[in-house]
C-alpha cells in the first residue's frame, strides 16, 4: 500500500516536471518565434520607414524650391522694376538739363601771335574756354591755333518739333544751342576746328563722366539729324539758325562769347588776359 502511495507520488512528480519542461519549451518557442519575426521583419520596417521619411524630405524640398523660383520672379521682377525706373530718371534728369541751357558762354584769350615772313599769314594762338552764369569754367579749355587776325565763331541753334520729340524722347520746346566751330580769316570754315564734336555730350549739358545710354542715344540722333537736311524734314525740324559772327583779336586781349537760342550768337571784349605771376626767385 504505502509502495503504491510512492509510485503515485513519483507518477504526479514526473507528470508535473513533464508539464513544466512543456511549458518552458512552448513559452521558449513562443519567445524565440516572436523575436525571430522581429528580427526578420526588422529590415523591412527599418526600408518602409526610411522610404516614408524621405518621401516626406521630398515634399518639403518640392515646397522650398517652388518658393525660391517665386522668390527668383519676383526678384526678377523688381529688377526689371528698378532698371525701367532708373532709365525714366535718366529721360528725366538729361531733359531737365536740356531745358534749361538756352544760354551758353565761353572765353576766347588770345596767347600769342605771330606773322610768317615767308607767306605774309598771321598766326593767332588761342585759349577757348566755356564758362556758366558765375564766370565759372566748364570742361576743359582747348587750344587751337587759326590762321589769321580775324577771328570767326560758328554756331547752331536747333529747334525740333512734337515729331522729333516723340521719336527721340527730348522734351517739348526744347532747343540746343552749340558751339560748331572756330576758324581764322585765312582759312575755309570746313578746315576749322570743332568745338562741340560729333557724337559727343557738350560739357554744359552734362554732370562730368560717362554718358548715359539715354544721352548716348540723343546725341548721336542729334548728330545725324542736324547733319542731314533729309532727315531735318523727315523729323520735321523747325529751325536751325546758323551764323559765324567774327572779331579781329589782339594778342593778350579777352573776348566774351555768348550764345542764346533765342537772340543768337555775340561776342564782345572782356578786358585782358591774366598773365601768369612768376615764381619767387
Amino acid at each position: 500500500m504505502a509502495k503504491t502511495s510512492m509510485m503515485e507520488k513519483v507518477s504526479i512528480v514526473t507528470s508535473a516536471v513533464r508539464t513544466l519542461l512543456a511549458t518552458i519549451i512552448v513559452g521558449g518557442l513562443g519567445v524565440g518565434g516572436w523575436y525571430g519575426y522581429n528580427t526578420y521583419n526588422a529590415t523591412e520596417i527599418e526600408a518602409k520607414q526610411a522610404a516614408q521619411a524621405l518621401a516626406q524630405a521630398k515634399v518639403e524640398l518640392e515646397a522650398k524650391d517652388a518658393l525660391i523660383r517665386a522668390h527668383e520672379q519676383e526678384i526678377g521682377a523688381l529688377t526689371d522694376e528698378v532698371a525701367q525706373q532708373q532709365r525714366e530718371i535718366e529721360r528725366l534728369d538729361t531733359s531737365l538739363r536740356l531745358l534749361k541751357v538756352d544760354h551758353r558762354m565761353a572765353l576766347v584769350s588770345v596767347v600769342d601771335q605771330t606773322k610768317d615772313e615767308a607767306t605774309g599769314t598771321t598766326l593767332t594762338k588761342i585759349e577757348f574756354q566755356e564758362i556758366n552764369g558765375n564766370g565759372d569754367p566748364i570742361g576743359v579749355a582747348k587750344r587751337f591755333e587759326i590762321k589769321g587776325e580775324v577771328l570767326y565763331i560758328d554756331s547752331w541753334v536747333v529747334k525740333f518739333d512734337d515729331k522729333y520729340v516723340e521719336e527721340a524722347d527730348i522734351d517739348r520746346s526744347t532747343s540746343l544751342v552749340l558751339f560748331r566751330r572756330i576758324f581764322g580769316e585765312m582759312q575755309e570754315p570746313r578746315d576749322g576746328f570743332a568745338l562741340d564734336e560729333d557724337g559727343l555730350r557738350p560739357a554744359v549739358y552734362g554732370r562730368g563722366g560717362e554718358m548715359s545710354d539715354f544721352e548716348k542715344k540723343i546725341w548721336g540722333d542729334f548728330w545725324e539729324v542736324a547733319n542731314s537736311e533729309a532727315k531735318q524734314n523727315e523729323l520735321g525740324i523747325r529751325a536751325v539758325h546758323g551764323e559765324a559772327p567774327s572779331i579781329k583779336v589782339k594778342k593778350g586781349k579777352a573776348y566774351r562769347i555768348d550764345l542764346r537760342a533765342s537772340g543768337g550768337l555775340s561776342i564782345t571784349t572782356a578786358g585782358d588776359v591774366a598773365t601768369p605771376t612768376p615764381p619767387p626767385v
